[in-house]
């Protein structure tokens, strides 16, 4: 702005004429309005702030007059509003030229934040729109002070105009909230969050994945079938008359999950359970109705393939199970409905024919084989399976029809268990025991030592060491008993002469080995 230094007569002169346009330029304090305040203090303890004005007013806002001006406290609330500092335009800066310049924004409609201008050059802040035809300013004078008033459409000193700069929009604090987990065909609704003026009326738009949904423009929607996985958004608008109408939207939520199809009744399973019989299915039905539907057979909880229709013939791969079907149905939108029957009794079985008993052969002694005659079992394609037991204890690897007792079996009480089976028959169990436990044969060897002593070593098959009695008889059947150590025993009796002699040794047996006796002669030395 440039200032030119003029002559004190031209100065007072130039200040009448400003003083006067300034004069004419102030609407009339009449019937058309009324004063709610004046000056800063006054208008604060009223409860009318100046935002900040006080401490502002004596600084230049847009190039005005510093002090007391209409125009630098409209420019200062356009700026303290968000508005920039610099003047939005060039050239004259008086108040009737604000409607000239900004002529495209003025219009007769007041809004809150927008200017109230009068073409007979002044300009105020619209604070409040009570009704059409009722409004409340606040403003400052040239050469006056500040003011709050209240101004009636009638009596002549309504605005010329109100231009629209920065008018003051509905603006949400707190964010709409969307209430509910999005479901399909289950209702949620929507909060119209906190907004910075009360008493305004809202406007929704529910948003699919961040698209419109016709028609769903109220505070609860209840998401269908389409959007599955879609995230859902709520838009709340609020209006306002004399706020510019403000939006906030809410955050999405998760995706929609589908809807849940609840069982109206279960399937029922008709027929008797038995190989070669016939099964049949029917019912199953669920809410809400599904549109198609598919069957799946199960024996004992595992599915039986290719088991899909309404009927099941049993075969004998259904034999000892329970029986059952699930129903499974479908619609759009929602997750698989799934019911299932109760299961039928296990699926009986024929029986088998024993024609022939098996029986046992052998000796149960170790090393020497044991065998089965299977026996005669029908009909035709009976399986046979063997399983030999140590006193009553599976043995491992044991499931032939010929057994070799080991070490490992004696003393023990061996059987066989043999099971018949045949798919869609009752299985055959028989049990065959062998007599007695499993024991070893002894091995005598006797030899002559110096001095008149004969030694007898007594082995058997699958003991380290036997334990026992040894008895050795002369030929006139005078005889000695003694008792082995660590399998071995030495006779020297004073009856056991030089020369060849013939004597008999007896060994008593154990409980695991059996006795035995042998003749030998013998040189004594």
């Amino acid at each position: 702005m440039i200032v030119r230094r003029l002559p004190l007569s031209a100065f007072v002169v130039a200040l009448a004429a400003a003083l006067a346009s300034v004069l004419v330029g102030v609407p009339r304090v009449d019937a058309s309005s009324t004063l709610l305040c004046q000056k800063f203090s006054p208008c604060a303890r009223a409860g009318y702030p100046n935002y900040g004005y006080n401490a502002n007013y004596t600084k230049m806002w847009w190039r005005m007059y510093a002090g007391h001006n209409c125009t630098n406290y409209v420019a200062y609330r356009m700026v303290s509003r968000g508005m920039s500092a610099t003047r939005p335009w060039s050239g004259s800066g008086d108040a009737r030229n604000w409607g000239v310049v900004f002529g495209t924004v003025t219009n007769q409609t007041p809004m809150v934040g927008s200017v109230a201008w009068w073409s007979t050059n002044h300009v105020a802040y619209v604070e409040q729109i009570i009704d059409a035809n009722t409004i409340v300013i606040s403003e400052d004078h040239y050469g006056g002070t500040f003011d709050w008033r209240k101004i009636v459409r009638a009596g002549g000193g309504w605005p010329t105009g109100f231009i629209h700069l920065n008018d003051e929009a509905m603006g949400a604090t707190a964010p709409p909230t969307i209430v509910g987990t999005p479901k399909v065909d289950t209702p949620i609704s929507v909060t119209s969050g906190t907004w910075n003026h009360p008493g305004a009326s809202y406007g929704y738009q529910w948003y699919a994945n961040g698209v419109a949904v016709p028609g769903a423009t109220g505070t609860t929607y209840t998401p269908g079938a389409g959007q599955v996985s879609a995230v859902l958004s709520v838009q709340v608008t609020a209006a306002k008359p004399g706020y510019v109408t403000g939006a906030s939207s809410s955050a999405q939520t998760a995706p929609t999950a589908p809807g849940t199809m609840a069982v109206a009744s279960a399937p029922t399973i008709s027929g008797v359970p038995k190989v070669g019989g016939v099964l049949t299915v029917s019912g199953g039905a669920f809410t809400p109705a599904a549109t198609s539907s598919a069957i799946q057979w199960f024996a004992d909880g595992a599915p039986i393939p290719g088991a899909t229709g309404t009927t099941l013939s049993l075969g004998p791969d259904q034999l000892d199970h329970r029986i059952a079907a699930v129903v499974t149905g479908k619609r759009a939108g929602y997750t698989d409905g799934v019911t299932g029957s109760a299961p039928t009794d296990p699926v009986g079985p024929e029986n088998l024919s024993m024609g022939q008993e098996p029986a046992l052969a052998g000796d149960p002694h170790v090393g020497q084989a044991l065998t089965v005659t299977p026996g005669v079992v029908g009909p035709a394609g009976v399986t046979t399976a063997y399983r030999w037991m140590r006193n009553g204890v599976k043995i491992k690897g044991a499931h032939d029809a010929r057994y070799v007792p080991t070490a490992d079996d004696l003393g023990t009480r061996l059987s066989l268990k043999i099971r018949y089976s045949k798919p869609g028959y009752n299985s055959v169990v028989r049990t065959l025991a062998l007599p007695g436990t499993v024991r070893a044969f002894a091995r005598l060897y006797v030899t002559s030592r110096q001095h008149r002593a004969v030694t007898i070593r007594v082995e058997a098959a699958g003991l380290a060491t036997v334990n026992g009695e040894v008895t050795l008889v002369n030929a006139h059947g005078v005889r000695r008993t003694q008792a082995l150590s660590h399998g071995t025993v030495t006779f020297s009796p004073q009856w056991l002469f030089s020369g060849r002699r013939t004597v008999t040794v007896t060994y008593q047996g154990s409980a695991k080995v059996d006795g035995r006796t042998v003749t030998k002669t013998l040189r004594i030395h």
